[in-house]
């Protein structure tokens, strides 16, 4: 049986060259675990972010090398390694230029991009400025939360304090999915839309959010036990 790993990467074959990663509910685990599968496969991989990230002390992001300035572009990255690259923050590690990002492009196999920032929260209605996805993008991972049903939207959704009265239900990841500031924010090239921790939910709720998109390239699973339980890819 495919690993959730595996199927996202079957997936974005020969769409790896930029991955941008959005949402909430899982968007680091994602890019750590992304980057382990593809250096285990032989590539060159490059983890970075458009936006801020925890600090390599804070989180292990399990890469080889560590590069925090211009030292990042006489480095030679050999196959199957995976090298970070970021610049030094007050309080996180930040973007480097955008213009970096791109060069730096050329010189691996693939370059993972968490693009977007939701305060820890598990769902997200994003705000003028995120996600920040970059026109040299070639495939976008979109990662929501699928265990907060019964939770109020206020508590559990960065974005969404003005529905402090409102609970999560399908009808509420439907308008995730269709908001102009939800979950299908800026994603360019490849497509997937995530739905993590998936096993904590009924399975009629999975079948429901099918039926109402089936046109949009869903996975449903866990990240921290890298489960598919389903896909549906039109």
């Amino acid at each position: 049986m495919a690993t959730l790993i595996t199927s996202l990467q079957k997936h974005f074959h020969g769409s790896e060259s930029c991955i941008c990663i959005t949402g909430s509910g899982g968007k680091t685990t994602a890019l750590i675990q992304l980057a382990n599968a593809y250096a285990a496969d032989m590539k060159r991989v490059l983890v970075s972010t458009t936006t801020k990230v925890l600090y390599p002390e804070d989180r292990d992001y399990h890469c080889d090398r560590y590069f925090w300035d211009e030292d990042v572009f006489s480095y030679s990255c050999k196959k199957g390694e995976r090298v970070f690259y970021a610049r030094r923050g007050p309080i996180k590690a930040e973007a480097p230029p955008l213009k970096d990002l791109e060069r730096l492009k050329e010189h691996y196999d693939v370059l993972l991009l968490e693009a977007d920032g939701a305060r820890g929260m598990d769902l997200k209605l994003h705000s003028e400025r995120d996600p920040v996805v970059p026109e040299f993008t070639t495939a976008t991972l979109a990662i929501a939360s699928f265990s907060v049903f019964g939770k109020k939207l206020s508590e559990r959704c960065f974005g969404c304090e003005s529905l402090p009265d409102r609970i999560i239900d399908e009808e509420t990841y439907a308008m995730l999915l269709t908001h102009p500031e939800g979950i299908q924010k800026r994603m360019k090239g490849t497509r997937a839309i995530l739905f993590n921790q998936a096993e904590r939910a009924d399975w009629s709720k999975i079948e429901s959010i099918q039926r109402l998109f089936p046109d949009l390239p869903l996975f449903f699973g866990s990240l921290e036990e890298n489960i598919l339980i389903e896909r549906k890819i039109p």
